[in-house]
C-alpha cells in the first residue's frame, strides 16, 4: 500500500541514503529537500511529508507550516463574517515537489488532499480556515484546479500569493467519511482520531 511518512519518522542516516536518488526538473525544490528540509523539521519549523509507493520509492514530498493571513488581504476572497477584523489562521504550503519520472500520475493531487486534511486537522486543534501558498508562476494553474485563487503578485518576485477557503466546521461533516478513508489508505491513524 503506498503511504505517507513524515521526515520525522525518517533518521539522518536513512535520509542521506535516499535523498541521494531525489530528482527534480526545479532546482530549488531539490535543493530544499536535499539540503534544508531535515534541519528545519529538527527545529520546527516545517513539517515535510514524503509519498512512497507500493515498492517503498520516495516519489514526492510536502512542507507545511502554520501561517496567519491579514484580514484585508482576503476581504472577499473567504467566507468569515466582515465583523472579524483579525488575521485568519492558515496552513501554508512552502515546498510541493513531484520527483522526476513521477509528474502528471497524480501523486501531487494526493498531496493536496493531504494538506487539505492536515488544515481541517489543525481547524479542529487550535483553528484555521484556509491554506495558502506562494505559488511559482508556472504552478499556478495546478493549484487552481484545487480551488486556489491568486490573491497578489509582490513586486519583485517570481511568485503569486493564492488562497483556497477550506470547509468550515459545519462542512466538514459533509467530507469526513471520505478524509477518513484517505487517511486509512495512506496510513495517517493519527489524523483519523482528530478527524473523528
Amino acid at each position: 500500500m503506498p503511504s505517507i511518512i513524515s521526515l520525522n519518522n525518517i533518521s539522518r542516516s536513512k535520509f542521506d541514503r535516499l535523498k541521494k536518488s531525489f530528482s527534480c526538473e526545479n532546482t530549488e525544490l531539490e535543493k530544499h529537500i536535499k539540503q534544508y528540509a531535515f534541519n528545519h523539521q529538527k527545529e520546527g519549523l516545517f513539517q515535510t511529508y514524503f509519498y512512497v509507493d507500493d515498492n517503498e520509492n520516495f516519489l514526492a514530498y510536502i512542507s507545511v507550516s502554520i501561517a496567519t493571513i491579514e484580514r484585508n488581504t482576503v476581504d472577499d476572497k473567504i467566507d468569515i463574517s466582515s465583523s472579524i477584523k483579525y488575521s485568519i489562521p492558515a496552513v501554508k504550503i512552502t515546498r510541493l515537489c513531484v520527483f522526476d519520472n513521477f509528474c502528471n500520475n497524480g501523486v501531487g493531487s494526493i498531496l493536496m488532499t493531504f494538506a487539505n486534511i492536515l488544515a481541517i486537522v489543525q481547524q479542529k486543534k487550535i483553528g484555521c480556515r484556509a491554506l495558502i501558498v506562494d505559488s511559482k508562476f508556472e504552478a499556478i494553474e495546478f493549484y487552481k484546479k484545487f480551488g486556489f485563487i491568486e490573491i497578489d503578485k509582490e513586486e519583485n518576485s517570481d511568485t503569486m500569493f493564492m488562497v483556497f477557503d477550506i470547509a468550515k466546521p459545519s462542512e466538514v461533516k459533509e467530507v469526513i467519511n471520505e478524509m477518513i478513508s484517505f487517511c486509512e489508505i495512506f496510513k495517517q491513524d493519527h489524523l483519523i482520531e482528530v478527524l473523528r
